[in-house]
């Protein structure tokens, strides 16, 4: 049977994610971590894309992602191919990194992304990877460069859409403050 075509238009929100093949671990390591956020904003550069939240667990990723061309199956195609070549060629090895098809579930803007980015940015903590008061030092999470202020964060990794959604929120340390207080009480 057929694989069904994905839905893409412009201006479409998704959230992507995949595990690693045999659901491995594709982020063991700092630097394979460090790597795949290096493809993904390379990705976003090529693609024109803009990514409202991301988490890289241990054998698999999330991104809330956001594709103002319509090009999310050439895109990840991209990220991911490019990722996994670079992947292999470091560890020596051959074949896929990742398991399969990646899933893009579409989001509605608004309350729906909202909550989709807190569902990414708690991962690590409820995979008690971390706990709730060091989720600023999670390196793996669009949650850290969030919360260190708009000067330390790429340009492809944005907040206004959902961050708005919270009760009028702004991108200053107060609105990160309140940010950081709506996350506990979740």
């Amino acid at each position: 049977m057929a694989r069904k075509p994905r839905i893409e238009y412009a201006g479409a929100v998704y959230h992507v994610l995949n595990r690693g093949n045999y659901r491995g671990d594709l982020f063991e390591t700092a630097g394979a971590a460090e790597a795949f956020v290096s493809c993904l904003g390379e990705a976003c550069e090529r693609m024109g894309w803009r990514v409202h939240g991301y988490c890289l667990m241990r054998n698999h990723y999330h991104l809330a992602l956001e594709t103002p061309r319509g090009n999310l199956v050439s895109g990840v195609h991209w990220l991911q191919s490019t990722f996994g070549n670079r992947f292999n060629r470091y560890r020596g090895e051959r074949g896929r990194a990742f398991q399969g098809r990646y899933q893009a579930i579409l989001v509605e803007p608004g309350v729906h992304l909202a909550r989709l980015v807190d569902y990414l940015h708690l991962n690590p903590v409820r995979a008690r990877i971390v706990a709730l008061e060091q989720l600023a030092q999670f390196r793996w999470s669009s949650y850290r460069a969030f919360a260190r202020g708009a000067g330390e964060r790429p340009a492809w990794l944005v907040c206004a859409d959902w961050l708005r959604t919270h009760g009028e929120l702004a991108d200053t340390p107060a609105g990160w403050r309140s940010y950081a207080e709506h996350l506990a009480w979740l």
